[in-house]
């Protein structure tokens, strides 16, 4: 019986839908996840039916980590944290691939031309928290510091050069700006892995050094199971509403007190006492933040119910998301866009409707209207999709994830 090789996955594995999108590799590969300093930082337990957690407060540096997991290959999330960039310089000296995934929506339009409102206030926290922070983990943050010198110390020169330049810089700017001011491929790993090329185009860092790469397209993971559903007769005036948890990341001008207002405009407006509202919470999104829980029109669901209802929910809205990709793909539905945002009228969703998938409005009256004529809607939207689906999800089969699976399997 053949040893199945070992991928050690980078990125925020608190999430769960960042782990579900490896769910086809669990068959094929002994999977472990990295991110955190501790145990003590994680918040979810759902990643142990995929893999095993390691914390770099464990090893004494990134080449003892890889010596001890020996991984085939390294597959990142992102690479921008300090322990992102000595993991990845370590496995380029180690001669051990390195891969970086898409996981969510990267948009030209967002990323490029909305740039500047995608600037994060983070949410203030108190004193005695950050404190509480430090303090419980103390041992823990000083292992996962000597990690990182422990690390350079064994980098070879090139690379230890460049450490010491990235955790300079990285000290002070973002990952992004960080990148463009290194002006370096160091910044990056062997290969990318995408969803497609539209979404390879606003897929920043790449732009800066593309000629170099491996590229590869296999659409989205995470939604393999949606294009097995078989559309229902609509026996319900249901709506599928997409949250995008921005007042929880403070973007674009939301926070959680104008988007309670928001929520309570639909919730408790005459005209959409007729809809039932189905609320797809974001990862980031929590319930105390949404005051739709109170009324008997709204209910939030999870992934399960809304493959249930989505057969027969025909009406989608959304402001942007990944989430809104494959939705707006499906042959049985039609999908509004909110693009009125407290920063202003942005068309943050343009890309879907400039490819004719998606109709913006911009007011409660508007989506009134837009919700009166929802088939004249969809007739519209229905000839665009097939291209809209290879532009943006390469392939929408079912068959993402076996891609993927293909794809690390090289080399073993």
């Amino acid at each position: 019986m053949s040893v199945k090789p070992n991928i050690l996955i980078v990125g925020n594995y608190n999430r769960e839908d960042v782990v579900t999108a490896f769910h086809a590799l669990i068959t094929s590969f002994n999977l472990y996840f990295a991110e955190f300093i501790s145990y003590k930082e994680e918040t979810s337990n759902y990643y142990k039916t995929f893999g095993k957690a390691v914390y770099w407060s464990d090893y004494n540096n990134a080449f003892d980590l890889l010596a001890q997991i020996k991984p085939h290959k390294v597959l990142f999330i992102f690479i921008e944290s300090y322990h992102h960039m000595a993991l990845s310089l370590a496995c380029k000296q180690l001669g051990i691939k390195t891969i970086i995934i898409d996981h969510g929506l990267r948009d030209e339009n967002i990323n490029m031309r909305l740039a500047k409102f995608f600037v994060r206030s983070p949410k203030k926290t108190s004193l005695i928290k950050r404190t509480s922070k430090v303090v419980k983990q103390f041992k823990e943050r000083l292992r996962g510091q000597l990690f990182l010198i422990r690390t350079k110390s064994h980098l070879e020169k090139q690379y230890q050069e460049f450490f010491t330049e990235f955790c300079k810089i990285r000290s002070r700017i973002g990952y992004e700006k960080t990148v463009i001011e290194i002006n370096s491929p160091l910044c990056l790993p062997n290969a990318y892995i995408s969803f497609s090329e539209k979404n390879s185009n606003g897929h920043f860092p790449f732009y800066l050094f593309s000629h170099q790469f491996e590229s590869y397209f296999i659409g989205i993971p995470l939604f393999d199971s949606l294009p097995k559903i078989n559309k229902e007769e609509r026996l319900h005036q249901n709506i599928l509403f997409i949250d995008q948890g921005l007042n929880c990341r403070n973007l674009l001008g939301w926070t959680d007190s104008n988007y309670s207002n928001f929520l309570s405009s639909l919730s408790y407006n005459p005209q959409f006492e007729r809809f039932k509202f189905y609320i797809k919470l974001h990862p980031t999104q929590t319930v105390e933040n949404l005051y739709l829980v109170k009324n008997k029109n709204f209910e939030l669901i999870d992934d399960n119910k809304l493959i249930n209802i989505l057969p027969s929910t025909y009406i989608i809205i959304g402001f942007f998301s990944t989430y809104l990709l494959p939705l707006a793909a499906m042959e049985h539905t039609t999908v509004i866009t909110l693009e009125n945002h407290p920063v202003g009228k942005l068309d943050v969703s343009k890309s879907f409707i400039d490819a004719g998938v998606a109709h913006p409005v911009y007011n409660m009256q508007e989506l009134d209207w837009a919700l009166q004529h929802i088939d004249q809607l969809h007739q519209q939207q229905l000839p665009n999709k097939p291209k809209f689906t290879e532009d943006w999800l390469y392939k929408f089969d079912g068959k993402s994830g076996e891609r993927l699976r293909d794809i690390l399997l090289q080399d073993t």
